[in-house]
């Protein structure tokens, strides 16, 4: 089993179902925190100089959001076991994703974060999200991005809501019976949101119970439990 490190904020954040994944299947990993202001330390030893970032075995790091947690569910057994299973897999997680990208954008735009850095930047390489801070010039860029991930949610949360409901009419988990990455996308990507508003999912009932299903999934529930406070 090798060795892993996962690089990121102190936030739960597009790390969150890295964190959940290692707990559901009890393996262990060095959890490296860091905060805003200690960007700059990590930024140019990160591979594309974005986080999260996850290290094996003292040496290869592995970049990007998505990819990170693919690996992951092969290796822990999160994943399809056909090529369709996966691609469903696949699609179902990367909505979650739309989701949780648009909600971050928004979300740290409207608490100021990254904008010293990015102004004038022109390329937001300063930033570990890689916005453009020439967008940044625009002052209705807040309410741009607040509407991006409403139209986002309105366009997706329906369909996923249909699609669980394909599998045992949405009474277990996406794939059937047994929890998979996708099911533990659904819990991170709607955190946040839900956390804000939490009328947001009462017309996805389906969508609602599965995230409560999760939450009490005996290595989930424990983890729940123990993990770092956070507000994002």
């Amino acid at each position: 089993m090798p060795t892993y490190t996962l690089y990121y904020f102190n936030g739960r954040g597009r790390a969150e179902v890295l964190r959940m994944m290692f707990a559901a299947a009890n393996v262990k990993y060095m959890d490296k925190r860091f905060e805003f202001n200690e960007w700059d330390k990590y930024r140019k030893d990160m591979p594309s100089m974005c986080v999260p970032v996850l290290e094996m075995d003292g040496g290869n790091k592995m970049p990007e959001t998505m990819a990170i947690p693919r690996y992951l569910a092969r290796e822990f057994g999160f994943y399809g076991k056909s090529n369709m299973d996966m691609m469903r897999c696949d699609y179902i997680a990367d909505c979650f994703y739309e989701i949780m990208h648009d909600y971050m954008r928004y979300f740290h735009e409207k608490n100021g974060r990254f904008r010293s850095s990015m102004e004038g930047s022109g390329n937001g390489m300063n930033s570990p999200t890689g916005a453009s801070g020439d967008m940044n010039s625009n002052s209705n860029f807040d309410t741009y991005l607040q509407w991006r991930f409403m139209n986002t949610c309105n366009r997706v949360l329906p369909f996923l809501e249909r699609t669980l409901e394909m599998q045992n009419g949405g009474k277990a988990f996406f794939m059937g019976d047994q929890m998979m990455w996708c099911d533990m996308m659904c819990h991170c990507a709607l955190e946040g949101p839900f956390m804000e508003n939490q009328s947001m999912l009462s017309k996805h009932p389906k969508l609602m119970a599965l995230r409560t299903r999760i939450a009490s999934h005996p290595k989930i529930s424990g983890y729940l439990k123990s993990r770092s406070n956070t507000n994002w």
